[in-house]
C-alpha cells in the first residue's frame, strides 16, 4: 500500500487557481499524481464559504497568470533596471541641468515623442523627461506656427502679443542713432516710452536688443589685458622692489618694503616702518646688495623692476645705483614704462604675505615684526614655491638647476612601482 501524501494547502490554492506551472518547478509538478492534481482543479467553489466571488477571482487570475509569465518577468526586470538606471542620472546630473538639457535640445525632444509608436503612452514619456503633458502640447504647438519673419520666430497673428514690426523698426533706429551711442539700453528705452514711441517694458526692450545682436553691437571694446610678465633666466638677474601696508588690529597702520628676486621667488631683503619714505626703501635695496653681491665676485648686471611712485624713484635710489657700479650694474627700470609688464610679481608675494596674516588672527603693533618675520622664514625656506614644484625659493636661489623636478617624479614613480611589485598579496 502507497503511503499517503498530504500536500500543503499553498500547492492545492495553485492548482485550483490554474497557476501552477507560473509558481511551482516543474521538477515538483512532475511528482504530483495526475489523479490527485485533477480533484484538486475540480473542487467547486460552492463548496466553501465565499464562492460567489470565485468568477471575479478567476478574472483576476488571468491578469496574474500574465504577470507570473517568465517572459513578462523579463520585460519587469528590464524595466526596473531602467527605472534605477533612470534615478541615477537625474540624481547624477541633478534635476535642474536634466530640464536645462531637455529645453536646450527642444527640438529633438518634439521628434522623439512624435515618433514614438501609437501604443507608447506619451503623457508618461513626457514624464520621464522632466516635462508636463502640457508644456509639450505647447512645444508642440508652438512649432506648427514658425515663421522666419518675426523677431521671435513665431505667427503673428498666432501670438498677437508680440511687438509689432513698426517698433522693431523703431527700437533698432533709436539703438542705432548717434545721438544714443552714449546712452545706456535703459536710458533709450525710457526716451522711447516717454515720447510714445514704444509701448513694451523694459524687460521686453532688453530682450529684443539681445535676440536682434544690438546689445553686442554697443558693447565698448575692452583692451586687452597683457598677460605674464618679465622671466629671468638666473638668480639675482632681475629684482622687484615695492611696499605694502597693514593695519594691526589696534589701529597701526606699517610699510613694508620688500625685494624679491624674479627667478627664484625670494625675498631678499624687508624693512618693516611705520613711514613710507626714501630712506626706508633704500635700507631694504641696501641690504640685498650686500647679501647679494660681494666685491670678489665679477660685476654683474641687475634690472631692478619698481612702480613710479617718489618712494622708487628718487635721487637716494640713483645715488645708490651710482655708488654700487664697481659691484654691481643697477638698471632701474618703472614698470609699465620702462618694461610693458606690471611689478604682478611681488604684488602676488603681497597677497600671499596679507593672507598668512589673516590667517594667524589678531595682530597687534608689537607682534607684526615677529609675524613679518616668522613668514619671510617660513615662505624663503620651508614653504615648496607653485612656480618650483617640490622647491623652496631658497633651493631654487642656491641651486638653479633643481627646478627641473622631471627626474625626481621619476625617481620617485619608479621607487613606488617596485614597492607595489614586492607587496604580499594574497589574491596572486
Amino acid at each position: 500500500m502507497n503511503n499517503y501524501k498530504s500536500y500543503h494547502s499553498a500547492v492545492k490554492t495553485s492548482y485550483a487557481l490554474g497557476i501552477q506551472n507560473q509558481v511551482l518547478p516543474d521538477s515538483f509538478i512532475k511528482t504530483i499524481p495526475r489523479s490527485t492534481t485533477q480533484n484538486w482543479k475540480e473542487i467547486s467553489p460552492d463548496k466553501f464559504v465565499g464562492g460567489e466571488f470565485a468568477s471575479q477571482i478567476e478574472t483576476d487570475l488571468e491578469k496574474v497568470k500574465i504577470i507570473l509569465d517568465a517572459r513578462v518577468k523579463k520585460l519587469t526586470t528590464a524595466f526596473y533596471s531602467f527605472c534605477r538606471l533612470y534615478i541615477s542620472i537625474i540624481e547624477f546630473i541633478g534635476k535642474k541641468n536634466f530640464e536645462k538639457i531637455i529645453l536646450q535640445n527642444k527640438e529633438s525632444v518634439i521628434d522623439l515623442v512624435n515618433n514614438l509608436p501609437v501604443e507608447f503612452n506619451r503623457d508618461l514619456v513626457c514624464k520621464f523627461l522632466q516635462i508636463t503633458p502640457h508644456q509639450f502640447k505647447i512645444w508642440n504647438n508652438n512649432r506648427l506656427y514658425k515663421c522666419a519673419l518675426t523677431a521671435i520666430g513665431y505667427c503673428r497673428k498666432r501670438f498677437p502679443n508680440q511687438i509689432s514690426q513698426k517698433e522693431i523698426n523703431t527700437l533698432k533706429s533709436l539703438m542705432n542713432r548717434k545721438r544714443f551711442n552714449t546712452w545706456s539700453i535703459a536710458s533709450v528705452w525710457g526716451y522711447a516710452v516717454k515720447n510714445s514711441h514704444i509701448s513694451m517694458s523694459k524687460a521686453s526692450w532688453y530682450r529684443y536688443c539681445l535676440g536682434l545682436g544690438i546689445s553686442k553691437k554697443r558693447k565698448a571694446d575692452k583692451k586687452e589685458r597683457k598677460r605674464g610678465s618679465v622671466e629671468a633666466t638666473r638668480p639675482n638677474q632681475i629684482w622687484h622692489i615695492d611696499v605694502t601696508e597693514f593695519k594691526t588690529i589696534n589701529n597701526v597702520k606699517f610699510y613694508i618694503h620688500t625685494v624679491l628676486d624674479n627667478f627664484s621667488r625670494k625675498i631678499l631683503a624687508y624693512t618693516i616702518s611705520r613711514d613710507k619714505t626714501a630712506k626706508t626703501r633704500l635700507a631694504s635695496i641696501k641690504e640685498a646688495i650686500l647679501t647679494q653681491f660681494r666685491t670678489e665676485i665679477p660685476v654683474s648686471e641687475l634690472d631692478l623692476i619698481a612702480d613710479g611712485g617718489p618712494e622708487n624713484d628718487n635721487f637716494r635710489i640713483r645715488n645708490l645705483i651710482n655708488h654700487s657700479k664697481s659691484t654691481v650694474n643697477i638698471h632701474l627700470k618703472i614698470a609699465q614704462k620702462d618694461v610693458v609688464f606690471s611689478n604682478s610679481m611681488i604684488e602676488g608675494n603681497f597677497k600671499i604675505l596679507k593672507q598668512h596674516l589673516r590667517k594667524r588672527g589678531e595682530i597687534f603693533s608689537n607682534t607684526i615684526i615677529k609675524e613679518i618675520d616668522f613668514f619671510v622664514k617660513d615662505y624663503n625656506q620651508v614653504r615648496p614655491h607653485y612656480v618650483h614644484s617640490i622647491y623652496t625659493p631658497d633651493e631654487v636661489h642656491e641651486n638653479p638647476e633643481c627646478v627641473n623636478v622631471k627626474p625626481v617624479l621619476e625617481r620617485i614613480n619608479k621607487e613606488r612601482q617596485e614597492a607595489n611589485r614586492k607587496f604580499c598579496c594574497k589574491i596572486l
